[in-house]
């Protein structure tokens, strides 16, 4: 998702005082806390978490050209990519109206939801589920159309652009694990049963169905054999527990 741009928002000043426990999500998912009634308003919300992956990676490839000719206008192209180790890097930003000014933010239902939500997409087992989305290897058919011959530098941007859109498709995962964060809590208005299970279940094989992630199948070995580098349970518990109610 987009950063909030709606009406040039101003940073919070409370943010510098955050406590310690609230203090490693701001630094991990890199948040800003931010004024911003339009966006608000057109969310429909009481207050509004948006996140991006920025991703940085270099792409090993191979291609070849399916056919000497275009047919029917399109040159295709068969492409071998994987790459070695990308740098994903969390952005946050939590909008909150012009009226919210609490004495204490860091005690109010408003904020520890929306940090809720932070903790969602800063789960220490998120990067390696992209990670390891990104990473596979992967062979694909690519169309151009234009009349020459595409040159390197046109497979090289088309690479790109398929990898975007494979991080796009993260985004979404992590959106609608938002969106059951929601709709389980009443917009945070309720408590959550059994809270730690929940948030356990999110990125489990279950959680990933739940949610129809297409690269279920690409993360289910890392997500179920204990001799991959996976977060274990009581790091992942660790992660959530200091925002129980």
């Amino acid at each position: 998702m987009q950063l909030c741009l709606a009406q040039s928002p101003k940073i919070h000043p409370w943010l510098a005082q955050a406590p310690g426990e609230f203090g490693r999500l701001i630094d991990r998912g890199n948040v800003q806390v931010k004024v911003d009634d339009e966006r608000i308003r057109l969310a429909g919300k009481s207050a509004l978490t948006l996140f991006q992956f920025v991703a940085d990676f270099d792409s090993k490839f191979k291609y070849e050209w399916i056919d000497s000719k275009p047919q029917n206008g399109f040159w295709k192209a068969k492409i071998l990519t994987w790459m070695d180790q990308p740098k994903i890097r969390l952005e946050h930003t939590i909008c909150i109206p012009s009226t919210y000014n609490p004495t204490e933010p860091w005690t109010s239902k408003l904020i520890k939801h929306e940090f809720d939500h932070v903790a969602i997409s800063t789960d220490p087992r998120l990067v390696k589920i992209i990670k390891r989305v990104l990473q596979r290897r992967r062979t694909w058919v690519a169309q151009f159309e234009q009349p020459t011959l595409p040159s390197e530098n046109d497979v090289r941007d088309r690479i790109r652009q398929e990898i975007g859109l494979e991080i796009k498709n993260c985004e979404r995962m992590v959106q609608a694990q938002y969106d059951r964060l929601d709709k389980e809590s009443s917009e945070g208005l309720s408590t959550i049963g059994n809270r730690l299970d929940f948030f356990l279940e999110l990125y489990s094989v279950s959680g990933l169905e739940r949610c129809q992630f297409e690269y279920v199948d690409e993360v289910r070995a890392m997500l179920t054999d204990k001799r991959l580098d996976i977060p274990t349970k009581k790091e992942v518990e660790q992660h959530y527990l200091f925002l129980s109610p």
